[in-house]
């Protein structure tokens, strides 16, 4: 898997998109950490064009290259269109040393959510979707103030009323750096 790009499993670019913008960012809310991402990537079809037959059939929205054209790129965001965010740690343990490593669950049980509006991020991928079961590790680089960033999440097709979490992504972002939590919210 290659660095800064995103890749959704079956869907028709198996080589991934690009990632065009990530932004890692850090606030403090009743004396704990929390982080926000917002990620946007090229568009899908802007490394390889795929020529859809109008009479090609696919088992799925999901496999059709037409539709992710017609939806042009994805954004997966904790603020962009919300305030979601996500629960790190104390303030007091804050520090580049006490995320390396880390591996943080992020909304692992979103059946058990009753507005969507609470989950930590948002996604527009093929119209606005739903993404939860995330699975975040930071690692630093060497004694650096940057870190590798791998996630991986689930994705449901809620824009088209499917609500089952079936369709994986996974992202790495290789060199970004540890952002300060003096922002309090």
């Amino acid at each position: 898997m290659e660095l800064d790009r995103i890749y959704f499993k079956n869907n028709p670019w198996p080589e991934g998109h690009p990632v065009k913008e990530f932004n890692w960012s850090a606030s403090v809310r009743d004396g704990f950490v929390w982080f926000d991402f917002h990620l946007e990537t090229k568009d899908y079809y802007s490394e390889r064009d795929i020529e859809d037959e109008d009479d090609t059939e696919y088992p799925s929205d999901w496999a059709a290259p037409i539709v992710w054209g017609n939806y042009h790129a994805c954004t997966l965001s904790t603020n962009y269109w919300h305030e979601g965010g996500f629960k790190v740690c104390a303030l007091s343990d804050y520090s580049p040393e006490f995320l390396d490593g880390l591996e943080l669950e992020v909304d692992p049980n979103p059946e058990n959510i009753e507005d969507w509006d609470d989950l930590a991020f948002h996604i527009y991928l093929l119209g606005h979707d739903s993404a939860a079961k995330h699975t975040i590790k930071f690692e630093r680089i060497d004694e650096s103030l940057n870190f590798k960033i791998t996630w991986v999440g689930k994705i449901a097709q809620a824009y088209v009323g499917d609500y089952e979490y079936k369709h994986d992504f996974n992202v790495i972002i290789k060199n970004v750096s540890f952002p300060d939590a003096n922002k309090q919210v």
